[in-house]
């Protein structure tokens, strides 16, 4: 009876121990490789300046006063800042084409609607599959993307991208 109390307080280290106690070093491993590892993304993800041809369609001819120089661009979803517009190429009337009765097309102007032509300046970086805004944005030509500049949202068409530094 005295031996049987004994071997109850007596509970030894067993492989169950073992394997939990391993679990615990390796997660705590795991946690200190994945923050390095981001660090190390967000280092590279802001390394390289772009230059990104931008096209807005058919917009209210008020909102040119909110796509000037100097206005940054957001995504919206986030309102993470993706580039700054540095230039604006063209302000041109906004065109429909129409289909007539006979099959023939016709290009007519829409009053009081406006197509806008320009460049913005964003960093990111370049990987094998393309251009990264911000190290995780994908951004190529005919590419759309949700933004606002804090007064006006939109859409917006990617006409080109040209790295322009090393």
């Amino acid at each position: 009876m005295k031996e049987v109390k004994e071997r109850e307080k007596k509970s030894g280290f067993n492989i169950i121990d073992l394997i939990i106690i391993l679990f615990i070093i390796l997660a705590v491993v795991g946690i200190i490789m994945r923050y390095n590892l981001a660090d190390t993304i967000n280092l590279n993800a802001h390394g390289e300046t772009f230059e990104i041809e931008f096209l807005v369609l058919d917009i209210q001819e008020a909102s040119q006063q909110y796509l000037v120089e100097g206005k940054s661009f957001y995504m919206t979803t986030e309102s993470i800042k993706i580039g700054e517009i540095t230039t604006i190429l063209d302000i041109r009337p906004a065109v429909h084409y129409s289909e007539g009765l006979r099959g023939d097309i016709s290009k007519t102007e829409r009053p009081g609607r406006i197509d806008v032509t320009g460049i913005m300046t964003s960093t990111g970086r370049t990987t094998k599959e393309g251009h990264m805004i911000n190290g995780n944005t994908f951004v190529a030509p005919n590419k759309e993307l949700y933004v606002h500049t804090g007064e006006w949202e939109g859409v917006i068409r990617v006409l080109s991208v040209k790295k322009i530094n090393e």
